[in-house]
């Protein structure tokens, strides 16, 4: 790369980088150097993102950042060279250890505080603070990396359009609500950093990246001396404010925080590292009070008389003890000595040199699994990251390094962890045009499914009625919308039949009417291999394209109904009408005379049939139940029943008979209005 620095392998990636361990040939030092990657370099949005990184970040100069040395680009590829730093991320060491004890704690979020103290002053929040981000040297040093997301404080700080900045687990409410990120953001993100160090977990989890930030918007966080009582009060007190819901209510700055976590006696290192001016805090206050060691009854002042000729004597009494004890000491330490020698010949040469072993293949299982198979092979598992995928939730899909190497016992094994199918809401496109409501679909990341023509007299032709399912539901990416179109009734619209069998009877009628069919003859059969009252056979048949109104005839599963077998004709896939129906139960939310209605068409004038769509809006609040009653010369009966949400608007085509048919429409049992069919 520009022929300086010598690629040597990849140590990380990110999600628009990677990241490598190189040689820089002309001051001879390692070096990291991240990539952007190939499918993002022709992406004018992220080669500026990346530059924003690099010029952000090299703003920087202070012991706990990590240093950029030089940023360019070689043909379509852009690269920043940064410091190596050699080490282990926080987020590795939490995994190793469980939890850190509140010293260890409080440590590294003083130096993380002074690292966010310095990049304030310079107008730069960082905005995505967590463990991956936070590494540490074998010396105890922090640096903190990856300012990819940080923006100038003078420019606008909202999260991008159709996109999150930040990680879920460590949002500060107002990055969760999409508002304006500040220096307090830092501050909440390090308290969760902090949480998850003192106890080995992070305060709030869930299925979902959207479950996650609603808790960060809502829940209170959870006490850590619940998970771990000795944490002190006053450590706990300090984080409680660090994660304050509101802003105002956290720190003020990192300095405050340092401040604060200092006054809780748990700072056990030296002063910390100042650049620049960073914190003006005197020496005397870093440092802790030390008790020192009460004198020993011996060794107390003593004031004698002095006569003449007179001698102080030191005892013997007092050196006898102090001897015992130093012998005694001399002699613990020579069989611990003993001990540890006998251990290091035992035991040491297979710490030094361990065997191999072979890399089980652990892709499509459960991260639990796959930890089991590895332990067998004296391997550890370490989680990289979660992606979202096909694979179910919780499964890995990828490791590293690949199944069948042959690696050295002990070696961790790192895994790539499925985060499950990316779900999306499903856009309302009812009363749109069919064009736009595909169009829409389909940017929404979703496909058109099956469009079923309907009529419907009061919605414009080519627009839709309703779909399935409704506006506000997640699918997952790829899957289809079904859309029901409104078509004119002119020329008997045509109908596809959909494929009914295995369908329990009831559901396929209603199925049936919902399309604008009728229902035709209903016969039985028994077959003791099917479920009772499960559709066995329909005519037409699936697929058929029928005019609206063209009856469907049905033979369903009698056996284990308690009722009789009739035997449909020999010549059944005929079209049967006119015949006599089978009596047969009608189901709830639909009569007897309902089925009748709708399958023998009155003639007389005295029952005329009538028509009428019936336009329902329900009122504000929650789910409520929405009923359709016709009463006409058949009776009375339910044409509609069904459960729709607050301000939400359906409309249903009825039929009755008679002069004086009229329609009632309840919801929740409240009858809203009562009117007659038009002439």
């Amino acid at each position: 790369m520009s022929n300086r620095y010598e690629i040597r392998e990849r140590i990380g990636e990110g999600g628009m980088a990677l990241v490598y361990r190189a040689k820089d040939r002309l001051l001879h030092r390692w070096v990291a150097v991240k990539v952007l990657r190939e499918q993002y370099a022709s992406d004018e949005d992220f080669v500026e993102r990346f530059r924003r990184e690099a010029q952000a970040a090299a703003s920087l100069s202070h012991p706990n950042v990590v240093n950029i040395y030089d940023v360019g680009e070689v043909g379509s590829t852009h690269y920043i060279v940064m410091e190596y730093v050699r080490g282990i991320n926080l987020k590795e060491l939490i995994r190793r250890e469980g939890r850190l004890t509140p010293e260890q704690s409080v440590d590294i979020a003083i130096q993380v505080a002074a690292a966010l103290g310095h990049a304030h002053r310079n107008h730069l929040v960082h905005r995505d603070i967590k463990p991956h981000n936070i590494l540490i040297t074998p010396e105890g040093t922090v640096k903190v990396t990856d300012f990819g997301i940080a923006r100038a404080m003078s420019a606008a700080t909202l999260t991008q359009t159709g996109q999150v900045i930040g990680s879920v687990h460590y949002f500060s409410p107002e990055q969760a609500r999409g508002g304006i990120t500040s220096e307090q953001s830092d501050i909440y993100s390090l308290g969760i950093v902090l949480y998850e160090m003192l106890t080995g977990r992070v305060p709030f989890t869930g299925e979902t990246p959207i479950a996650v930030a609603l808790q960060q918007l809502q829940d209170p966080v959870p006490s850590p001396r619940e998970i771990e009582p000795s944490i002190p009060k006053s450590l706990d007190k300090v984080l409680f404010k660090a994660l304050a819901k509101d802003p105002k209510e956290r720190f003020r700055s990192a300095e405050e925080f340092i401040r604060a976590l200092q006054e809780t006696n748990l700072a056990v290192i030296a002063p910390v590292t100042r650049a620049n001016g960073d914190l003006g805090d005197s020496q005397d206050d870093w440092e802790a009070t030390r008790m020192m060691p009460a004198a020993e009854p011996e060794e107390a002042t003593r004031v004698h008389g002095l006569e003449e000729g007179s001698k102080v004597s030191k005892g013997k009494r007092s050196s006898s003890p102090r001897k015992r004890r130093s012998r005694g000491l001399i002699f613990i330490f020579l069989i611990a000595f003993l001990g540890g020698l006998f251990w290091a010949i035992s035991y040491l040469p297979d710490l030094i040199f361990p065997a191999e072993v072979s890399v089980p293949d652990v892709t499509g299982l459960t991260v639990a699994e796959a930890r089991v198979a590895l332990e067998k092979q004296r391997l550890r598992l370490a989680v990289d990251r979660e992606i979202e995928s096909d694979l179910p939730a919780g499964r890995v899909i990828r490791q590293d390094p690949a199944a069948n190497r042959r690696v050295k016992e002990g070696r961790t094994i790192w895994v790539v962890v499925s985060r499950g199918p990316r779900l999306v809401p499903v856009p309302a496109v009812v009363g749109l045009s069919l064009d736009e409501a595909r169009e829409i679909i389909t940017e929404a990341g979703l496909t058109v499914g099956v469009e079923t023509p309907v009529y419907e007299p009061t919605v414009l032709e080519g627009y839709v009625v309703s779909q399935s399912p409704q506006a506000g539901t997640y699918l997952e990416e790829g899957l289809a919308v079904d859309l029901m179109v409104s078509r004119s009734d002119a020329g008997s619209p045509v109908v596809v039949v959909p494929d009914l069998r295995g369908q329990p009877l009831e559901d396929a009628k209603n199925r049936v009417r919902r399309l604008g069919l009728t229902i035709g003859n209903v016969w039985s059969d028994s077959d003791p291999s099917l479920s009772p009252w499960e559709v066995m056979a329909q005519e037409p048949g699936p697929g058929a394209q029928v005019p609206q109104h063209t009856p469907v005839n049905f033979i369903y599963n009698a056996w284990g109904t308690g009722q009789s077998v009739e035997e449909p004709p020999a010549d059944f896939g005929g079209v049967f009408q006119g015949e006599e129906l089978p009596a047969e139960d009608p189901g709830e939310g639909t009569t007897g005379a309902d089925t009748a209605a709708q399958d023998r068409p009155v003639d007389t004038e005295k029952n005329r049939l009538r028509e009428a769509s019936v336009q329902v809006t329900v009122p504000p609040g929650p789910d409520q139940e929405v009923v359709v009653v016709v009463i006409d010369a058949l009776g009375a009966r339910e044409a509609y029943r069904g459960i729709h949400p607050g301000e939400s608007s359906i409309t249903r085509h009825v039929r009755g008979y008679g002069e004086d048919a009229r329609i009632q429409v309840y919801v929740d049992n409240f009858k809203i209005s009562e009117t007659g069919f038009p002439d």
